[in-house]
C-alpha cells in the first residue's frame, strides 16, 4: 500500500500502520522527519529497543532480520528494526515474514526508487507492507509549511518574506525546518513587532554571497568567475550538488514561462503576475533582463542540460560537485554571450 505525505499523520494519530514501513525519495530531511514521527508514535514512551541491519550484514548473515524478529530483550517493551543500504536482492529476506508479535517495527530506509524497482513494488502491492514517497518540497508544500509555522508560533509574516522564503527556502525537510526554528530563536520576544524582510536574510544568510539566488543571477549575467567562487563556498558549506541544480533550474523554468507570457501579452509585468512565488521586487530589474536577453531556444536548451546534471549527480554520487560544476559553469558561460 502506499500512505502519502498528508494521509501520514491521521495514520500516526490512530496508531494504525503496517508493522513494515518504506521509506524512500530525494528528500533525506523529510525521511528523516517522518521516521521521527513514527517512532515516536510506536514507543509511546515505553522502553524501545532499536538496532540498524544494513545491506552488508544481511549478506553476511542471510537470517539476521529473523533472528532480530525473534529475540526481545528483557529490558524493552518494543523494538524498532532499521534496514539501510538495501538491494534488490535482499528484499527474499523480508518478503515472506510473518511477525505475530505487535511490539515490532520494521523501517527500511532508503534513496530515490524507480518505478520498477523490485522493493518498491512489492511494497506497494501488499497491504502488511507500506511506502512513503519522500519527494522534494514544492511551492505547495513549503506553502503549508509557513502557515504551519506562523500558526503554531503566533507569527504573522507579510507577503514580502512569504515570498522571500518561499524562493529561499530549501527543497529538503528538514533543511527548511531547522531555517524556520533559527528564525524564532532569533525574533523570540521580538513578535509582537513588525518583522521585518532585511532581520529574516540577515538570519538565513551570513554573506550574500553563498546565496543560490546570487549564483543564479551571476550564472544568468555571465560571470563565470564569480559563479566559480560562489560554487566553491557553498560546497564547502555542505551545500548538496543536486539542491544547486535544481535551484538554478527551477529559476530558468520560470524566466521560460514568463518569456511565453510576454509572447501573450507583449507586458513583463503582467507575464509576471504568473509565477507563484512571484518575483520578489528586489529581483524584479534582474528577472527582466534574464528574459529579454536570453533566447528562448536557449533557455529550453539549458533546461534539459541541467534536467540531465540532475540525473548524472544522483547515479554517480561519488563526483557530483564535479558535475555540478562543469554544467553550471556551462551556462554562465553561455551568458557572456549575452551580458559581455
Amino acid at each position: 500500500m502506499i500512505i502519502k505525505e498528508y494521509q501520514l499523520n491521521d495514520i500516526i494519530k490512530k496508531n494504525s500502520y503496517p508493522q513494515f514501513l518504506l521509506f524512500f525519495g530525494p528528500n533525506e530531511g523529510l525521511i528523516r522527519d517522518n521516521i521521527i514521527k513514527i517512532s515516536a508514535s510506536f514507543k509511546e514512551d515505553l522502553e524501545t529497543d532499536e538496532i540498524t541491519i544494513n545491506g552488508k550484514a544481511l549478506d553476511e548473515n542471510h537470517s539476521l532480520i529473523d533472528e532480530e524478529i525473534r529475540s526481545f530483550s528483557m529490558f524493552s517493551e518494543k523494538k524498532i528494526m532499521h534496514l539501510e543500504n538495501l538491494k534488490e536482492k535482499h528484499l527474499q529476506y523480508f518478503e515472506n515474514q510473518e511477525i505475530e508479535n505487535n511490539k515490532i517495527l520494521i523501517i527500511i530506509k532508503s534513496d530515490n526508487l524507480s518505478k520498477s524497482s523490485k522493493i518498491r513494488n512489492f511494497f506497494e502491492k501488499h497491504k502488511r507492507y507500506a511506502t512513503i514517497p519522500c519527494y522534494e518540497d514544492d511551492v505547495r508544500s513549503k506553502m503549508n509549511i509557513l502557515s504551519q509555522f506562523q500558526s503554531e508560533n503566533k507569527i504573522k509574516f507579510n507577503s514580502d518574506i512569504k515570498n522571500y522564503l518561499l524562493q529561499n527556502l530549501s527543497s529538503d525537510r528538514l533543511i527548511n525546518k531547522n531555517d524556520l526554528e533559527k528564525i524564532l530563536l532569533v525574533i523570540g520576544n521580538e513578535q509582537s513587532n513588525e518583522i521585518e524582510l532585511e532581520n529574516i536574510q540577515n538570519i538565513l544568510n551570513d554573506g550574500s554571497s553563498n546565496s543560490l539566488n546570487i549564483i543564479n543571477e551571476n550564472v544568468m549575467y555571465g560571470k563565470v568567475n564569480q559563479v566559480s567562487k560562489n560554487l566553491y563556498r557553498v560546497f564547502e558549506e555542505g551545500t548538496n550538488a543536486v539542491a544547486i541544480i535544481r535551484s538554478l533550474l527551477n529559476y530558468l523554468v520560470r524566466v521560460h514561462k514568463t518569456q511565453i507570457e510576454i509572447k501573450k501579452t507583449g507586458n513583463f509585468d503582467e507575464a509576471i503576475k504568473q509565477l507563484r512565488p512571484a518575483v520578489f521586487w528586489k529581483d524584479k530589474d534582474n528577472f527582466r533582463n534574464h528574459c529579454s536577453k536570453w533566447p528562448t531556444k536557449e533557455i529550453l536548451h539549458y533546461i534539459e542540460r541541467l534536467l540531465e546534471a540532475e540525473y548524472m549527480c544522483k547515479t554517480q554520487s561519488s563526483i557530483n560537485n564535479e558535475i555540478c560544476e562543469k554544467y553550471i559553469l556551462s551556462i554562465a558561460k553561455k551568458g557572456e554571450v549575452y551580458f559581455n
